[in-house]
């Protein structure tokens, strides 16, 4: 009963632990900084951004378990000349449990090597008091985690482990952090991208009992210029990353379920598409027939095979789930269950660098692709197939370069091709031979997947 008693107690301490309230200084909002312009307060905590308009970046210290110690802290950044230093609390309460997996654990203020661990995917940092916890993910389930965790390991973090953790607790690392202009992708999907609503709170200042609320305005001498928003209006305080929980019925669903005017395949018309479908099958071990360009009742069945077994695929299939309506917005081509997937894969891949303009764009000129009934002119056909074969040499030399981008290439290949055909049969079902087909099916997919892809070009 002694024991019992001691395993209640300790696990009531983990879970007091686990949902305790941190706390994070705002040091202000500047304009085109990193976080080695703020080297002076290093020695305070975890220096970290978060991106706002016009090349501006809330600038933030933490985090911190104990609030005096943020209140204390915050007023010595203001005798440092961060007059608008101001502790906030983040509370756990608003938070949920997701994912992750751990892969490395810093403390001290040495520099931390980014280049190397953002092999993992996109980066996390877990830090309180001085103790900083580098983590990957976000993941749909454990399942799905562990699944990546062997890829993990053999980089080099043999500690690595799966975890939950509240998304409070949980700072993006961006280039703000990194100085790397150009990061490697991620593992997962950023799913709060592209959403209008907050998905969490923002934190809550803390007040240090004057009842004065500090101004705008910076004037630190020797440090980076404050960046003061248009109309004096008061930068918007940190929102910590939020997932949702994914729907987990999606996991049962058939390749061609629930999806609306979804075109049959035609399994008498050779094709390119059905080849190269057939060839990334058959390396995955799902196809063992001929690749002869046929989409027949052998390649549907190895594609359903794959759609239920791929273990990348279900990770995307899953965080379809999650995501926000694509760029495209509610139309019917991007609801076909084999886009969603590309679309979610194509989001990771994008790293977080989607051109927003070029997607906007791309987004008015979607309805009129999508009921096209005459084919594409030369010019824009040798266009598009141009910038297919880009995108495809680019992708092919990235996935060289590490075991999890070979992973995710492999499910982009998949869902692209299935994409690829379908859309050539949407396009032969509206009279267009199967030649025209191929090239509007190739503009649609530029169209679905441009803007995400740009940084491949």
């Amino acid at each position: 009963m002694k024991k019992i008693f001691l395993l209640l107690l300790v696990c009531c301490l983990v879970g007091t632990t686990y949902a305790q309230d941190l706390y994070t200084i705002k040091v202000g909002t500047f304009r085109d900084v990193k976080a080695n312009d703020f080297a002076a307060l290093k020695a305070q905590g975890f220096i970290y951004g978060v991106p706002g308009p016009d090349n501006t970046t809330d600038v933030y210290v933490g985090h911190y378990n104990d609030q005096t110690k943020a209140l204390t802290t915050a007023r010595t950044m203001t005798t440092k000349g961060f007059r608008n230093a101001q502790a906030f609390v983040l509370s756990s309460v608003n938070g949920q449990a997701v994912t992750v997996i751990q892969i490395a654990l810093h403390s001290g203020t040495r520099p931390i090597d980014w280049a190397t661990l953002e092999r993992a995917g996109q980066l996390y940092v877990e830090t309180v008091d001085g103790t900083t916890k580098i983590l990957t993910g976000v993941y749909p389930d454990a399942r799905i985690a562990a699944d990546f965790l062997p890829a993990i390991r053999a980089l080099g973090y043999t500690d690595a482990f799966v975890r939950s953790i509240n998304n409070v607790r949980l700072i993006p690392i961006t280039t703000f952090e990194t100085g790397i202009k150009k990061p490697l992708i991620p593992i997962s999907l950023q799913v709060a991208k592209n959403t209008d609503a907050p998905l969490s709170p923002s934190p809550n200042p803390v007040s240090a009992g004057n009842g004065s609320t500090p101004s705008t305005q910076e004037a630190t001498p020797g440090a980076p210029k404050t960046y003061s928003p248009p109309g004096g209006n008061s930068p918007q305080p940190y929102n910590p990353p939020a997932v949702t929980a994914p729907n987990t019925t999606t996991s049962t669903l058939s390749a061609g379920a629930n999806a609306p005017n979804l075109p049959a395949i035609d399994g008498r018309t050779k094709r390119n598409s059905s080849a190269e479908l057939q060839r990334v099958l058959k390396e995955k071990g799902y196809y063992s027939g001929a690749i002869d360009g046929y989409y027949g009742p052998g390649t549907a069945a190895a594609y359903q095979a794959a759609w239920d077994g791929m273990s990348e695929i279900r990770k995307y299939r899953k965080l379809t789930e999650m995501a926000v309506a694509p760029a495209g917005g509610p139309d019917l081509v991007s609801q076909w269950p084999e886009i969603k997937t590309l679309l979610a894969i194509t989001e990771d891949l994008s790293a977080g660098m989607v051109n927003d303009a070029r997607a906007r764009q791309l987004v008015q000129q979607r309805p009129q692709l999508s009921v096209a009934r005459q084919p594409l002119n030369v010019n824009a056909a040798s266009r598009v197939n141009n910038w297919a074969a880009t995108i495809w040499t680019s992708l092919e030399d990235w996935a060289t370069e590490d075991p999890l981008h070979a992973q995710i290439f492999s499910a982009f290949r998949l869902s692209y091709h299935q994409s690829q055909v379908r859309l050539e049969d949407h396009y032969m079902d509206q009279g267009l031979s199967p030649i025209a087909a191929k090239d509007l099916a190739a503009a649609m997919l530029q169209n679905l997947t441009g803007a995400q892809l740009d940084r491949f070009l």
